[in-house]
C-alpha cells in the first residue's frame, strides 16, 4: 500500500465527528481554538472532546469480543490515603491533581472507579505519551510475526528516512529512544523540535509558527538531522515513535489506526472505538494522538499484566512482555548496568522497583501503572494546565506519589 493510499484512507475516515451533547457541561466553549487547547483551564473540555478539536480516525473495536470488566466485592467509592504527609480523601487529592478519572483493578475488577470534569465511562479522552506504549506493543507484536526485524535499521522499511537523524539506527535503538537524532524535547521551550513539530502537525497556529515548516509529518521527519553523541543513550524524543509508526504501516502496508485495531484493540476485547489524530498530509500521530476510555485504557494495563494474554489467547507475545519488566525476567538484557534505575524499554517506563512494575506516561498527567505482583492495574486521566505541571509546580512526582499509594491502599 502506497502513502498516497493511506492518505486517502486516513482522511476518508477521520472527518471530526461532534460528540457535544445537549447539557451544559459538555457543551463546546466558545473560546477553543488551536492555541489554547492543550492548556487550562480549556483543556479540561478539549482533551474529552478532541474530535471536535482535531481531524483524527477510528481504532475500531469489536463489539462481539468485549472483555468484561465486573465491580470486585471489595469495590469503593470513597478513600482516604496518606499523599503528601496528610491524611487526604481521594476527591481532594483528585482536584488538587486535575483527574479526570481514576479506575484501579485489583485481580481483573474494578475496585474504584470514579470520574471528574467532562469525562464519562464512554467518553474517550487524550491518552498523550501513553500512546506511545499501544505503539510498543503492536511493534512486539509484528516483530514476533515477522513482519519487521528489530534489529535493522530504520533505512531499509522507510527509505525516505535514510538521510535522516534516524535511518542507520535499528528498529529497537528508536523504541529504546537511544537513537542518534537530532530531536530535542523540552516543553517549555518553543523552539525545540518537539513543539516545531506541533506546527507541522496542525496542533497549534501559534505565531512561532514559521510558514518554512514542513506540513505533515511525512515532509518533517525527513528534516531531522543527526547528532551521534546521541547515540546509544536515553533521550526522551517523541519523534522517534512517530519514525516506528511510518515504519509499521510500511512494512505491513497498513495504516496504524487499523494495525493498532486488529493487534491490540479487538482483541485485547476494547468495549469502545478509540481515536487518534491525523495531520493533513494523512499521517497518523503516534506520539501522543490516541484518545480511548478510561476502562479501555485500564485493559491495555491488564493485558500487560496478563503477559500478553487475553481471552485465554496469545495476544502480544510473552518474550515481548518479559523483555518490559526488564534484566531479571529476560537474560539478554542489553542495559544491565541500569540496575534497578527507572528505564525506558519499547515505549514503556519500568519503574525501577523490586517488583518490576511498568508504566505508561502522557504530558498534562496521563498514566496506566501495571503492579504484577500485587495484581493491580491504574489507569488515570488529567488535566494538568502546562505538560508538566499546573504552571507553578510539577506534578510528576505527586503522580507517583498517587500511583505509589493506590498499589499499596488496595494490594
Amino acid at each position: 500500500m502506497t502513502k498516497t493510499t493511506f492518505i486517502a484512507f486516513v482522511f476518508l475516515a477521520s472527518i471530526p465527528i461532534s460528540t457535544a451533547l445537549s447539557d451544559d457541561k459538555n457543551a463546546r466553549p466558545e473560546n477553543i481554538n488551536l492555541s489554547n487547547f492543550q492548556s487550562g483551564p480549556e483543556n479540561r473540555w478539549s482533551f474529552s472532546h478532541l474530535r471536535e478539536v482535531l481531524p483524527t480516525v477510528n481504532i475500531e473495536h469489536n463489539g462481539e469480543r468485549v472483555l468484561p470488566l465486573y465491580k470486585s466485592q471489595d469495590f469503593v467509592s470513597d478513600f482516604s490515603l496518606t499523599f503528601e504527609g496528610s491524611q487526604q480523601k481521594i476527591d481532594h487529592i483528585a482536584e488538587h491533581l486535575y483527574l479526570d478519572g481514576l479506575l484501579v483493578l485489583k485481580n481483573g475488577e474494578i475496585i474504584f472507579e470514579k470520574y471528574y470534569g467532562h469525562l464519562t465511562k464512554s467518553r474517550p479522552h487524550l491518552m498523550n505519551s501513553v500512546s506511545k506504549s499501544v505503539v510498543g506493543l503492536v511493534a512486539g507484536k509484528l516483530a514476533d510475526e515477522g513482519v519487521i526485524d528489530l534489529s535493522k535499521p530504520v533505512s531499509e522499511y522507510v527509505p525516505a528516512l535514510s538521510e535522516s537523524g534516524w535511518g542507520p539506527d535499528s528498529l529497537q535503538t528508536v523504541l529504546d529512544m537511544r537513537d542518534g537524532s537530532a530531536y530535542t524535547e523540552d516543553y517549555e521551550d518553543l523552539g525545540t523540535t518537539f513543539r516545531i513539530q506541533d506546527c507541522a502537525i496542525g496542533w497549534t497556529d501559534a505565531d512561532y509558527c514559521s510558514e518554512d515548516i514542513p506540513r505533515g509529518l511525512y515532509a518533517f521527519l525527513p528534516t531531522i538531522g543527526r547528532d551521534e553523541s546521541k547515540l546509544g543513550k536515553f533521550s526522551y524524543r517523541s519523534g522517534s515513535t512517530d519514525v516506528i509508526g511510518w515504519v509499521l504501516e510500511a512494512a505491513a502496508g497498513e495504516p496504524l489506526a487499523e494495525l493498532i485495531s486488529k493487534h491490540i484493540w479487538k482483541p485485547m476485547g476494547a468495549e469502545f472505538d478509540a481515536n487518534i489524530t491525523v495531520d493533513e498530509s494523512g499521517f497518523v500521530l503516534a506520539d501522543h494522538g490516541m484518545s480511548s476510555t478510561l476502562r479501555d485504557l485500564a485493559r491495555v494495563g491488564l493485558l500487560v499484566l496478563n503477559k500478553g494474554r487475553a481471552f485465554g489467547q496469545q495476544i502480544v507475545p510473552s518474550a515481548f512482555i518479559r523483555d518490559l519488566h526488564g534484566p531479571a525476567h529476560y537474560p539478554t538484557w542489553p542495559y544491565e548496568a541500569e540496575g534497578l534505575d527507572p528505564y525506558y524499554r519499547s515505549f514503556w517506563w519500568g519503574k525501577g522497583n523490586q517488583e518490576r512494575d511498568l508504566l505508561g506516561y502522557g504530558i498534562h498527567g496521563q498514566t496506566v501503572r501495571i503492579a504484577p505482583e500485587a495484581g493491580i492495574v491504574i489507569s488515570m486521566y488529567s488535566t494538568w494546565p502546562r505538560a508538566n505541571g499546573d504552571g507553578t509546580t510539577e506534578l510528576w512526582g505527586m503522580l507517583d506519589e498517587l500511583t505509589d499509594a493506590l498499589v499499596a491502599r488496595f494490594r
